[in-house]
């Protein structure tokens, strides 16, 4: 697998396109394959708005939900690749649902060039203040005194709350019930109402509750601790390693000219270091990434084979 998207990837970047094409002459199509108002429609309007000053030429965020991503997905797969048609997918788009269902229209490492690793979503385990836990070590411990008593809540099964949560309980040793929703919208309201006593949410949309002491935090799911809560430890401080945080990528379908791919990469790492642009993104719980298109392949495989293998243990299918 890794040897033919590297394969795919390179060919994106060296074959057919005459160099020096004219790029952008009409507007561009960057379409989020989930509902309006979600922190992808905030990292696309971002760059959406400092491209088209640039460039003079408009950037659409074209919102096509449906099926966890896929029709998005599958629309882009389908389109010209001439640079006039992106997406902007998280993991479970680019990695996770491609190994839950059997059968998809379209293939990631087939079908798509990979632009830029644009910014990382970074998620909290917090609980309800009627839990006996203020630390991770509390928690854990209380989980293990209580097997099975205490639940947690996901956006549904197969998504990164739920996958993040299952690492979570192997590392640990712990056993809890897994509540899954459909959506991430209503988990807050009932984590806060006590209905649901532990939640893996996303940090943006988790820390007025923390502000207004109706929510405990407990462990960041990245790898370092955010800047924006510097005094609530990551889960890696704990299980070095753990990383349960997923990312906004900007793709192009394959055969994109690759002097486009890397104009857009190029753009776009110019706007992602711009600290306007960062304090932006870090005020909704996003933290820009950049880079080369080369170094999201890798990130692409590697995080194949890392939910690929949680995804494996569980034994989970969705078709």
């Amino acid at each position: 697998m890794k040897t033919s998207f590297l394969a795919g990837t390179l060919t994106a970047l060296v074959c057919c396109a005459a160099h020096g094409t004219p790029y952008p002459v009409k507007p561009v199509r960057l379409v989020v394959p989930f509902v309006a108002g979600g922190s992808g429609d905030v990292v696309g309007r971002l760059i959406g708005e400092q491209l088209t000053a640039a460039w003079g030429q408009q950037i659409i965020i074209d919102n096509k939900p449906g099926a966890a991503g896929i029709i998005g997905a599958s629309n882009v797969a389908r389109s010209p690749a001439d640079g006039y048609s992106l997406l902007l997918a998280d993991d479970s788009v680019l990695t996770i649902t491609p190994q839950l269902q059997k059968e998809l229209p379209f293939d990631i490492r087939r079908d798509f060039s990979p632009v830029i690793a644009a910014a990382k979503i970074e998620f909290l385990l917090s609980v309800n203040p009627s839990v006996p836990a203020r630390s991770l070590a509390t928690l854990i411990e209380l989980l293990k005194l209580n097997p099975g008593k205490y639940s947690y809540a996901s956006a549904g099964v197969g998504s990164i709350h739920h996958l993040s949560m299952e690492w979570l309980k192997r590392l640990a040793g712990v056993e809890m019930v897994h509540v899954p929703y459909k959506g991430s919208g209503q988990i807050l309201t009932d984590l806060v109402a006590g209905q649901i006593p532990i939640g893996y949410t996303g940090l943006a949309q988790t820390k007025p509750f923390l502000k207004a002491d109706k929510l405990v935090p407990i462990a960041l799911g990245g790898i370092q601790r955010n800047p924006s809560e510097p005094n609530v430890p990551s889960i890696a401080e704990t299980f070095p390693g753990f990383d349960g945080t997923t990312a906004w990528s900007i793709l192009a379908p394959t055969g994109t000219p690759p002097d486009i791919v890397e104009k857009l990469n190029r753009e776009i790492n110019r706007i992602l270091r711009d600290p306007a642009i960062a304090s932006q993104l870090q005020s909704v719980g996003l933290t820009p990434i950049g880079g080369s298109s080369q170094e999201l392949s890798t990130a692409i495989t590697t995080n194949h084979e890392k939910w690929g293998r949680l995804i494996r243990q569980l034994n989970l299918r969705l078709d």
